[in-house]
């Protein structure tokens, strides 16, 4: 249980997440929320309020991902891990993988595509105690086509009157977002990157459902004309948005006029570029290439196009969040740092704005940002620090030193409390 506690540390994070606060210290109340952020020298009587004394680290908010998958080991195949083990191994994998998270740095995490019968206990697990674990925000199965991409953890339907129950569904059994795939993916050797799952009728109805019930949509797309299509339906949030070209002799098909109705209608892009950082890393140190998807291979778009692309997409004013597709290969639970790291060394992102993107932005996303995301009052109380300066060095922000929930402590000087 929180406590009234202090939490002082040579530089935090201010409120902006723009610029450090030197020797300040995070007043938090009985209920696990900052009190207030003030100068160390101002504290005064601090009898009754236990005080942690973090030394010489940077103190930010903890760390928000917007893209994981927490039932798959991203050290396996990826799909005969899914589609051999049972659910009760999967939960055991869950396990581990919500500690690791957390002990990394991440306080909120959205996972977007696990077997209900994994996910939901999971989440009722952390929240009454049982396992450390981040703040989750869950979709539960995706929701896909017969044989299209993740069938394998989804829940498939292929009508508009199908789509509207799964919605539905999945509400009922706890869902605060919507995942859908509006193209084939990469993972899935029965569907195509290239083309359309749904029509544009179809994702629209689940986006009205949604919203009648309060929540919102989030669709994979790699496709152009399925982006298209999540464009037309009011999709809330895009995931890879790759405009990989239906031609398969094409590599992409970008659409500049696409990229500024994505802006102007306010719709979120997920990039997960840091899985592309981690990947490379991974192949330089002796790791195997991933066998190409079939509906790729002929014309792959080169990182150079990908990146070009969603440079342009950023000038036209397209929001991103992190998402790292955790649970995938090379991309493990405690590396959700990757996120900030790609979008400084491949997007041109100043550090800053990457910590930020981390942190505060992708809180917004999620809609959480009234409680999670910053150091303010009236803030839940997640923070964690790193011994190196991320504003110069962003990879500094990959190796945590202290961790907090809701004012708690979860690791201390490097080592787990939990």
């Amino acid at each position: 249980m929180p406590e009234s506690a202090i939490f002082k540390a040579r530089r935090i994070a201010n409120s902006d997440n723009d610029g450090w606060l030197n020797d300040h210290a995070v007043v938090v109340d009985t209920g696990g929320r900052v009190e207030a952020v003030i100068p160390s020298s101002t504290l005064g009587d601090t009898s009754g309020k236990k005080t942690y004394d973090l030394g010489d680290v940077f103190l930010l908010p903890g760390l928000v991902e917007a893209h994981s998958h927490v039932h798959v080991s991203p050290d396996l195949d990826g799909f005969a891990n899914i589609t051999t083990e049972t659910d009760d191994r999967m939960v055991m994998r869950a396990v581990g993988a919500v500690r690791k998270a957390l002990l990394s740095g991440v306080t909120t995490m959205r996972d977007i595509g696990s077997r209900n019968e994994v996910i939901f206990p999971v989440r009722d697990a952390i929240e009454s105690g049982v396992i450390p674990g981040p703040r989750l925000q869950l979709a539960g199965t995706p929701i896909t086509t017969t044989a299209g991409h993740c069938w394998m953890f989804g829940t498939e339907a292929n009508t508009l009157e199908d789509v509207v129950r799964v919605v539905r569904q999945q509400v009922k059994l706890g869902a605060n977002v919507i995942k859908i795939m509006a193209s084939g993916g990469n993972f899935t050797p029965t569907s195509n990157p290239r083309m359309t799952q749904y029509p544009a009728e179809t994702l629209r109805a689940a986006v009205v459902e949604a919203e009648r019930l309060g929540i919102y949509v989030v669709a994979h797309s790699h496709a152009t004309d399925g982006i298209r299509n999540c464009i037309d339906a009011g999709i809330h949030q895009i995931i890879h948005c790759r405009w990989l070209s239906s031609d398969p002799t094409v590599a992409m098909d970008y659409d500049p006029e696409g990229a500024v109705q994505l802006a102007d209608n306010g719709t979120w892009v997920d990039p997960t570029i840091g899985l592309s950082v981690l990947g490379a890393e991974a192949r330089a140190a002796g790791a195997p290439q991933r066998q190409l998807h079939w509906g790729v291979s002929a014309a792959r778009p080169s990182p150079e196009q990908t990146i070009e692309v969603l440079k342009d997409m950023r000038d036209k004013g397209v929001r991103y969040t992190t998402g790292l597709d955790m649970g995938m290969a090379y991309a493990d639970y405690d590396k959700s740092a990757y996120n900030a790291i790609s979008f400084v060394e491949l997007l041109g992102y100043t550090p800053w704005e990457a910590i930020a993107a981390s942190t505060s932005v992708t809180a917004e996303a999620l809609r959480v940002n009234d409680t999670v995301g910053s150091l303010r009052s009236g803030m839940i109380a997640d923070m964690m620090s790193v011994a190196g300066d991320p504003s110069e060095d962003i990879r500094a922000l990959a190796i945590s030193t202290d961790v907090v929930k809701g004012g708690v402590p979860v690791k201390l000087e490097g080592r787990a409390l939990v």
